[in-house]
């Protein structure tokens, strides 16, 4: 019977310690173009600005919001490919709905239909993991991600 109990102990102990964390090993992400290639479905797109002016008073400068502007995208059937090469294109259409506040007067509501059709080149940063895009055509996507 001790014998019975030992090999049991011995074996939940064996089995115990045997276990081991499965992400001790993962390999880290990197971001490099072969990583990222692929096409996008776009399904949620949030914009937030704000205008600020100065302006002089008895010498000193105050800065002031003009207006603020928030921007929600919807029913999106809108396709982002990012290519190996360093290049993307997008192309589709979405539903913008904006509300702009401005600093005095009414708040103005807009809702349009934006079809797009872009293009242009990315570099990737991987030490700070950032994406950097550029728009051969218009202001559609630049910037850091």
């Amino acid at each position: 019977m001790k014998l019975l109990k030992f090999i049991f102990f011995s074996s939940f102990i064996m089995l115990f310690t045997n276990c081991s964390d499965d992400n001790a090993y993962a390999t880290p992400f990197i971001l490099s173009n072969e990583n990222i290639v692929g096409t996008y479905n776009i399904s949620e797109l949030n914009i937030e600005t704000k205008v600020t002016s100065t302006t002089d008073v008895a010498g000193v400068s105050v800065p002031f919001t003009v207006a603020t502007s928030t921007s929600n995208g919807d029913i999106f059937q809108f396709a982002f490919v990012l290519n190996s090469d360093g290049t993307f294109s997008a192309s589709g259409q979405f539903v913008l709905e904006t509300e702009v506040t401005p600093a005095t007067g009414d708040v103005v509501t807009n809702q349009e239909i934006l079809n797009n059709i872009n293009s242009g080149t990315y570099t990737l940063n991987s030490e700070n993991a950032k994406i950097t895009f550029v728009s051969s055509t218009g202001d559609f996507l630049e910037g850091h991600l």
